[in-house]
């Protein structure tokens, strides 16, 4: 059976950027969450071979305590910055990776949200 990593992004995917006025990596409470894609991550962490990360460009504290606030902690194997992204590649497993930003090709493969 081999394993996959579906790695989902906090900011624009599984919360809003509703405040303007916040600094990146900052918790902030006027977010809500994409109820949606946060039942996505839930459901993805029913398979058994799925291994579910929650990260986030603005640090694995923040991601941590993003996921914390939206009770994912049950469903998360690991937090982390997407700056460990080459570690988790480094484990060989297939990453899927659900962002906000066109750009991200941190995956294998990169699925971009229309949240915006």
């Amino acid at each position: 059976m081999i394993k996959t990593i579906i790695a989902f992004d906090i900011d624009g995917t599984l919360i809003t950027n509703a405040d303007p006025d916040r600094e990146h990596s900052v918790v902030s409470e006027k977010e809500v969450p994409y109820e949606d894609l946060v039942n996505a991550l839930k459901m993805f962490s029913r398979f058994k071979n799925v291994k579910i990360v929650v990260w986030s460009g603005g640090g694995k504290k923040y991601a941590e305590t993003i996921g914390n606030r939206l009770g994912l902690d049950p469903y998360v194997w690991k937090y982390a910055s997407k700056l460990e992204a080459p570690n988790l590649i480094a484990l060989g497993y297939p990453i899927v990776a659900i962002d906000d930003i066109q750009d991200c090709t941190l995956g294998d493969v990169n699925l971009i949200v229309r949240n915006k």
